[in-house]
């Protein structure tokens, strides 16, 4: 007789579990999608221009500020985030990322990213403000987040190669944008890195309306991952299919 074998039910179980947070993740799905602009972008500086990058200068490498922004999981489900996609404009040797969860703790959350080589829609630069030519990178930083529903996460963009310490940050104006801007408010953050540690009491939100330019903008960024099932919906169908096995088990 030709001998079968069986999991039991929490063998089956466990199998399950495995089997849908793998699928989970890995396949990464666009959570947040404040990306580049698509209209309005790359010409002369004026009213009608959707764009703008963004630092604070007048520094040294031991006490500088860093420009920022937020994204918030309004979905049901909690994200488990592995990539957040940001642009930087002007040279940029290096690019980090500082974060953490709205009301905690925050630090480096990446010092590894991969920078592209210059882009910019479809061409090569960005023009500044005075009518030149400035190189745009899409800065890709690798993370490890879980974000519940309705948790808010910070974001500040660090690095070097820039005069002012830190690369600029490219932002654009919801309203001229052209393009899907998720979670747009119209306000940026900002924070202090002092001796190589942000400093919590100084983060703060900001508007670039009246400070420089003649709009409103937020960080463009996009946020890559994957929604994680709740427990309870885990618990559900890892007892259905353990049914299964069973019922299996009776017919053999």
């Amino acid at each position: 007789m030709n001998k079968k074998k069986f999991l039991s039910w929490p063998g089956i179980a466990a199998l399950a579990l495995v089997g849908l947070l793998g699928v989970s993740n890995a396949n990464a799905d666009l959570l947040v999608d404040r990306g580049l602009p698509t209209d309005n972008l790359n010409n002369a500086a004026g009213a009608n221009r959707s764009n703008v990058a963004w630092v604070f200068g007048g520094y040294t490498s031991a006490d500088y500020w860093l420009v920022g922004d937020s994204i918030t999981n309004t979905s049901s489900q909690t994200w488990s985030i592995d990539t957040i996609r940001l642009w930087t404009i002007g040279s940029t040797s290096t690019a980090a990322l500082w974060g953490g969860i709205e009301g905690s703790n925050m630090g480096l959350l990446s010092s590894s990213s991969i920078i592209s080589s210059a882009l910019y829609a479809n061409s090569a630069t960005y023009q500044g403000y005075s009518g030149g030519s400035v190189n745009l990178y899409q800065v890709d930083f690798n993370v490890n987040i879980l974000l519940a529903a309705g948790e808010t996460f910070d974001f500040f963009l660090d690095g070097t190669g820039s005069s002012y310490t830190v690369p600029f940050a490219h932002a654009s104006n919801a309203a001229l944008s052209g393009s899907l801007q998720e979670g747009a408010d119209d306000l940026m953050l900002w924070a202090n890195i002092v001796n190589g540690s942000l400093d919590l009491t100084s983060v703060g939100t900001w508007s670039s309306l009246g400070n420089g330019w003649d709009k409103a903008s937020d960080v463009n960024v996009q946020v890559f991952g994957s929604a994680v099932p709740e427990p309870a919906t885990l618990a559900l169908v890892a007892l259905g299919i353990a049914g299964l096995g069973f019922g299996r088990r009776r017919k053999v």
